[in-house]
Formats: C-alpha cells, sequence, structure tokens
C-alpha cells in the first residue's frame, strides 16, 4: 500500500470479537499503512467499557462512538444526558451509530423512532455530531433528522445505500455520506453512480470493519487498511486521482469528528 497520503477509516468496530486474536497487529497494520486515526464504534452498553479501553490504550490514534443501535430493541434506554456525558469522555467524537432499520426491524417501530430521536437530541447537547444507520430508511430516517435540526450537530450517513436523489437530500440537508465495502461490489454500479454525483467535499470512507469487506477480501473479516480501497473505487467513479479522493475524504473526517491531529498531507 503507498502510504504517501494520509487515510482514515470513519466508522469500524474493533471492538468485535473479530478482532480478539489479534487487535493489536491491525492496529499495527493501520499505522504501518499510514493511517493518522480510525473512528471506532461500540452498538451496546456491553461493547462500552472494551472501547473505553481502547481509546485509553490508543489515545490521540484510536476515537470512539457510541449509542445503542437500531436493531436492538430489548436493551436499556439510556436517558440523553447519559448519551451525552458518555460523547463527552476523552476520545469519544460521536454519538451512534444510531437510526433506522426496517430490513431488520418491523412495524411498529415507535420505539425505534423515539431512540433515534433522542439520540439527536443528545448528540445536540454534546456539541457532538451523529452517525447514521439507515437501511432501507432512508427517506425516512433524513425527514427526523431534519425535523430534529440535527444538521446543527452534523450527521453522516453511513454505510450509504439509497440512491442518488436521497444522497443528494442529505448533502442538501447539511449531511455528510460515507461509502463502505460494499461499493466495490460488481452488482453495485448504481452505487457507484451515486459515488460519482455527490461532491467529494460531502463524502468519508469507511468499512464497517469486520463487516462489508471490499472486493479482493470479499468474503474474509474486513480491517481499516480496506478503507483505502473504497476511496480508490470513488476516484474510479469520478474519474479522479486516488489520492486527491484520499485529501479530501480525510480532511473531511478530520473536520467533521473535530479530530485533534495534525495532517502533513502534500499537494504536490
Amino acid at each position: 500500500m503507498n502510504a504517501a497520503i494520509p487515510f482514515i477509516d470513519t466508522h469500524c468496530h474493533l471492538t468485535d470479537k473479530a478482532f480478539d486474536a489479534d487487535r493489536a497487529e491491525v492496529i499495527d497494520r493501520m499505522r504501518a499503512a499510514g493511517m493518522p486515526a480510525a473512528v471506532t464504534i461500540a452498538c451496546s452498553d456491553d461493547e462500552l467499557p472494551k472501547l473505553r479501553e481502547l481509546l485509553r490504550a490508543y489515545p490521540g490514534y484510536l476515537f470512539g462512538a457510541w449509542a445503542v443501535h437500531p436493531e436492538y430493541p430489548d436493551h436499556r434506554e439510556a436517558d440523553e444526558d447519559e448519551i451525552a456525558r458518555c460523547a463527552s469522555e476523552p476520545g469519544m467524537v460521536a454519538v451512534g451509530e444510531t437510526g433506522l432499520d426496517f430490513y431488520w426491524c418491523k412495524e411498529p417501530l415507535d420505539w425505534q423512532r423515539e431512540r433515534f430521536r433522542r439520540h439527536i437530541r443528545a448528540a445536540k447537547m454534546a456539541e457532538k455530531p451523529l452517525i447514521i444507520h439507515a437501511r432501507d430508511a432512508e427517506a425516512e430516517a433524513l425527514e427526523i433528522l431534519k425535523a430534529e435540526k440535527a444538521a446543527e450537530a452534523g450527521f453522516v450517513m453511513h454505510c450509504f445505500c439509497g440512491t442518488a436523489a436521497t444522497a443528494r437530500d442529505v448533502v442538501d440537508a447539511g449531511g455528510f455520506v460515507s461509502f463502505t465495502g460494499n461499493l466495490t461490489f460488481k452488482r453495485n454500479d448504481a452505487l457507484r453512480a451515486v459515488a460519482a454525483a455527490i461532491p467529494l467535499e460531502r463524502l468519508m470512507i469507511e468499512t464497517d470493519a469486520p463487516y462489508m469487506a471490499p472486493v479482493p477480501w470479499r468474503g474474509k473479516r474486513s480491517e481499516p487498511i480496506h478503507s483505502r480501497r473504497v476511496a480508490e473505487t470513488i476516484a474510479e467513479a469520478k474519474g479522479l486521482e486516488v489520492e486527491a479522493v484520499l485529501r479530501q475524504t480525510t480532511e473531511n473526517a478530520v473536520q467533521f469528528f473535530r479530530l485533534p491531529i495534525g495532517l502533513a498531507v502534500s499537494n504536490d
């Protein structure tokens, strides 16, 4: 891998048990690839202690976010104050992932919508951005984000799988769009067309590791270093040099999450 241009995985799950055997080696590979940071997400109360431990072990390198995932109907519901306090802990940079999931979860879903609104309110209290999960629910999630004025905190649609029209609506509402390894899948020409249509200044890259490994690693465990392949695919879709995509998506991530890191990125 060419490590000349830094790149940031804005959404991975390094607390996942898939990394228990070699987590330190995975992070070593990230450093060797030129990654200055990554954002790792906890999706339940059970994951939160492990996330805190990781952030203490890698201060200024790994950054975190926490919220109870919309797929989990029976989990304890934290109140807004607790969520905001957690988001304000050292190393925590966002609230999420949160949102709506109409693929795994079926109506009635008022509990899911209320959880989402609670997370948005908490993010605004903490002055931290939101990481949005919206599966088969992009349009309704966006309506809630607009109704709750989530742009005041900032938000990114993670693992975007919607239409170009919805992606443009996200950008018009003040949000960012993030792509993961599925952008590289052979059948996803329509998704690559979405990437081509959205301004590079509103895009970020991610892996969702250990899930969604991009081609040529599809079917294997994904790692944060694979986010570079997502950038390469965006570059191909837009007809740009990959260095330009790496520079801009890295700058987007640093500004969006307000990461306290210095970057030496050449413009030559």
